[in-house]
C-alpha cells in the first residue's frame, strides 16, 4: 500500500473572515437581548388612581386630624407600588386660636415632606410636635389601605 501525498481533501470550503463577520452581524441584530425580551414579555402595570382616608388620630388636647391621601396605584407582577399624587386634611386641630394658628403653618410644611419623600418617614416639626406624631400615625394608616388591592 502506499501513502499518497500532495492530495488536498476539500471536505469544507474555506470560508472568508467577512462572510463570517457578516452572518455573525446579522445573528446579533436579528435576535433582541435577553433583558430586552424579557421586558417585553413582563406584564405591563396597571395604573389605577385611588383616593384614601387615613384614621382619625386625636391630636392630644387640640382635635382630631385625618388624612386625605390622591394616590396612582401601580400593579406590576403582583407587586404593588403606591405613589402618592396629593395629601389633603379634611378634619384638622381647630380646637384653639393657638392650635390654628400652629396647624396652618406646619400641615403644608409636613405635606411637602410626603409629597418629596413619597413615605411616612418625616421629620417633627419643632413647636408642632403633636399635629407631626398624628399627621404620621393618619399617613401611615392611608398607605396601608392605599396598598391593597
Amino acid at each position: 500500500m502506499r501513502l499518497v501525498t500532495g492530495l488536498k481533501f476539500r471536505y469544507f470550503n474555506p470560508v472568508s473572515r467577512k462572510f463570517l463577520t457578516i452572518v455573525g452581524c446579522i445573528v446579533v441584530l436579528a435576535f433582541p437581548s435577553a433583558n430586552a425580551w424579557a421586558a417585553g414579555r413582563a406584564k405591563a402595570g396597571k395604573t389605577v388612581t385611588k383616593t384614601v382616608l387615613g384614621s382619625t388620630v386625636i391630636c392630644k388636647k387640640w382635635g382630631p386630624l385625618q388624612l386625605k391621601l390622591k394616590v396612582a396605584q401601580t400593579i406590576t407582577n403582583g407587586k404593588v407600588k403606591v405613589k402618592i399624587l396629593a395629601v389633603t386634611w379634611p378634619i384638622w386641630p381647630q380646637h384653639t386660636v393657638k392650635s390654628v394658628f400652629i396647624n396652618e403653618k406646619a400641615l403644608p410644611l409636613l405635606q411637602q415632606q410626603v409629597m418629596e419623600l413619597q413615605s411616612s418617614k418625616i421629620e417633627t416639626i419643632s413647636g408642632a410636635t403633636d399635629i407631626t406624631v398624628s399627621f404620621k400615625q393618619s399617613l401611615q394608616a392611608a398607605l396601608l389601605a392605599a396598598a391593597k388591592v
